[in-house]
């Protein structure tokens, strides 16, 4: 297979543009939807976050720590000396494989679009906070699990928790389902995605205002984590939820 080989400076151009599409941002290595910068030679793309990162940052959650922006991965040798990644994101547990804010006094890590989570939301009367997953005394409305797991060992990773406790859900969860969603669907675009496959049956009725106040939360932090601050994702990734919620 023949390696060919980038001849010019894709920052030279960028260009902004919108799609009703799902992307995998080439700087930080999630996906996205809506606005990007996209290279008008060869279709690189990059969130909106990671065209222009500021060199320090912060998150609330965090208090008074400060972030750095690493253009790279931090990278160990693991078994048979294969080279892997070694740090995961403190909010959605993911692995870091690009872009990332790291804070190497107090060893936290996230990805661009988990900083846009809020440390509180209030949607439709209900409060809800951002907490560590672990010891959470509720499950999680889509794994229903307290703890994270990847299929292998328990992740690290923040929770959204209702005050009045009907509502958890794990930042990894929200993640997980946009990642089913692509592997549903090569081209990535969610118009063709047949949303019922994507959908596992809760077990239980809701009734119509619990299912509205969780399609209101999932537009606010679907649209943070995939960096689409027009919500344009939104609507088409709620009903994927709410129908197996139902």
């Amino acid at each position: 297979m023949s390696i060919v080989k980038r001849t010019h400076n894709c920052y030279e151009h960028y260009e902004l543009k919108t799609y009703q599409k799902l992307f995998t941002c080439d700087g930080c290595k999630t996906k996205g939807f809506g606005e990007r910068y996209q290279c008008a030679l060869c279709g690189h793309e990059l969130h909106k976050e990671c065209r222009y990162p500021p060199t320090t940052a912060s998150h609330e959650y965090f208090g008074y720590a400060t972030l750095t922006f690493r253009d790279e991965p931090f990278t160990r040798y693991g078994k048979n000396n294969r080279k892997e990644y070694s740090k995961c994101c403190d909010a959605c547990g993911k692995d870091i494989c690009g872009f990332s804010y790291h804070c190497a006094a107090d060893n936290l890590d996230l990805h661009p679009t988990c900083r846009n989570l809020e440390r509180k939301l209030v949607i439709n009367d209900t409060a809800f906070d951002l907490r560590p997953a672990e010891g959470s005394s509720s499950k999680c409305i889509w794994c229903k699990k307290r703890r994270i797991s990847d299929g292998r060992r328990d992740v690290p990773g923040w929770s959204y928790l209702s005050t009045c406790k009907k509502y958890h859900f794990h930042v990894y969860c929200m993640t997980e389902m946009v990642y089913e969603a692509c592997m549903k669907n090569r081209e990535m675009g969610l118009e063709k995605v047949e949303l019922k496959q994507l959908v596992r049956k809760r077990g239980s009725s809701r009734s119509s205002s619990i299912v509205e106040t969780i399609k209101s939360f999932l537009k606010i932090i679907l649209s943070a984590l995939l960096g689409d601050p027009t919500l344009l994702i939104s609507n088409v990734f709620v009903e994927l939820v709410s129908r197996g919620l139902q």
